[in-house]
């Protein structure tokens, strides 16, 4: 009895390397379209987002995020401390992405900023406060990752190639 209870833990225990071994192959030279549900779930783990700047204070909370075509759209609530004017609404932008396959980061190129609202939804995008706010964030948002695979860390054993937007869906090339 004993020894065919080893030899079932054994076999399970060979299945499961060689379905490992298996899946990592499988998963190599792929295209592969990465669920919106698992977007959002990385992106409420880094959010609310808080950057002291020298003329300022910003805060990013509750995004939604959206692709179309090849770009990605981002709507956020704001909260912004810059000099002495202190403002809150919500900020959209929308930019493309580009992955750098040495560093394995993700970052906005390309970014536009459509539309910079005050807490009533009055259109905020032509004040000056919004215009440092739209400047803080571009400069920020196109210089900082916005992602970043994590090989070793993770133990991941798949090498990620490269991330893009198409026909509104972000895909991952491994």
């Amino acid at each position: 009895m004993k020894k065919k209870n080893l030899f079932l833990k054994t076999l399970f225990l060979m299945l499961i390397v060689m379905f490992g071994v298996i899946s990592c192959d499988f998963l190599a030279n792929k295209t592969l379209r990465v669920p919106n549900s698992v977007i959002e779930s990385k992106m409420k783990e880094k959010f609310p987002i808080t950057k002291n700047f020298l003329i300022g204070k910003i805060t990013v909370k509750n995004p939604k995020i959206s692709f179309k075509d090849n770009r990605i759209y981002l709507i956020t609530d704001y909260d912004a401390s810059l000099l002495a004017d202190r403002s809150e609404g919500v900020i959209g932008l929308n930019s493309e992405i580009k992955f750098d396959q040495k560093t394995s980061q993700l970052y906005l190129v390309d970014l536009q900023v459509d539309k910079i609202l005050d807490k009533n939804g009055k259109d905020m995008i032509s004040t000056p406060a919004a215009k440092s706010l739209k400047a803080l964030v571009s400069n920020y948002l196109e210089t900082n990752p916005v992602y970043k695979y994590d090989q070793e860390g993770k133990k991941k054993k798949v090498k990620v190639k490269n991330m893009f937007i198409k026909n509104g869906k972000l895909f991952v090339q491994t």
